[in-house]
């Protein structure tokens, strides 16, 4: 994915720094699947990896040109590689590109896909908001009733896109955050292993086993599968644990990047994103697991 580092800066700042902004963008058009199926890898070559297969018709989301015979794309929440000779490019196409997460404090929502646009609009960081078309390095948006149109470097498509390769990500630890935020807002259940409703570690096992990988279902029990990293060494997808009042290991989320992570929350009721160095999670920190 086309990754930037979380931007929560004041409105200000966010008009001075419009003129670089534009140059990190996290898309710079869209693209249709012009052949029967097209393969997404996770690097620019017919030998890398098949991540999932896109049918005709697809619509991705295009980061950029890597050479004459590959784009670098999103499609479905994964990013990854595809032939330019199978894709049909334009940096204007409307259409249903599923959800966004909003990333970023008081992001604004603009009447047209410029930073000097009348502004319609504002969202804190975790808004969901369906994903209308992609304008360039724009995407128009609608929440409630508000259509309008937001930077991609503000924008995690399906929930996990506005980034790139960074060393904090990998091709399968993206994956697994991709599918953890389609649950966004899931109810917390205790004991839930399902959509219809999770506890902290039954969203990172419900998560795990939809992308492939067995991995054990308690809080205490996960922290014994992968292995240890350090937290200076976190990478998106890493399995990161928590103390709480009655045990040493008692919840568990998936880090995210940015020094974030998503879980199931008692407190809040549902699947939300906290900031890892907020007082709380900081403090109850224990360590980390790398499973993919």
């Amino acid at each position: 994915m086309i990754k930037q580092p979380l931007k929560t800066l004041a409105i200000t700042a966010v008009l001075t720094a419009a003129m670089t902004i534009s140059a990190n963008a996290a898309s710079s058009g869209g693209a249709t699947v012009a052949t029967n199926a097209l393969n997404l890898r996770n690097a620019p070559s017919t030998s890398a990896a098949i991540m999932t297969v896109a049918p005709s018709g697809s619509l991705v989301v295009v980061g950029g040109k890597v050479n004459d015979e590959w784009y670098k794309v999103v499609y479905r929440g994964a990013t990854g590689y595809m032939s330019s000779r199978y894709l049909n490019y334009s940096e204007v196409m409307d259409g249903d590109l599923g959800f966004g997460i909003v990333r970023g404090s008081d992001v604004l929502i603009r009447a047209t896909p410029d930073f000097s646009a009348a502004v319609v609009g504002s969202h804190q960081n975790g808004t969901r908001v369906n994903i209308l078309g992609v304008y360039g390095s724009w995407y128009k948006v609608l929440c409630g009733s508000t259509v309008g149109f937001i930077h991609s470097d503000y924008i995690a498509l399906n929930g996990g896109v506005a980034d790139d390769f960074s060393s904090e990500a990998s091709a399968a630890g993206q994956v697994i955050v991709d599918t953890a935020m389609k649950y966004m807002g899931v109810p917390y259940v205790w004991g839930g292993t399902s959509a219809s409703g999770f506890d902290c570690s039954g969203l990172v096992y419900y998560v795990y086993k939809e992308c492939g990988y067995t991995i054990n279902r308690t809080a205490a029990s996960i922290y014994q599968n992968g292995y240890a990293v350090d937290r200076a060494s976190l990478k998106v997808g890493d399995a990161i644990c928590f103390s709480s009042n009655s045990s040493y290991i008692g919840h568990v989320g998936i880090y995210i990047g940015d020094g974030q992570f998503i879980h199931a929350s008692s407190g809040s009721g549902k699947v939300i994103i906290s900031d890892l160095d907020s007082n709380y999670y900081n403090t109850h920190y224990v360590g980390a697991r790398r499973i993919v």
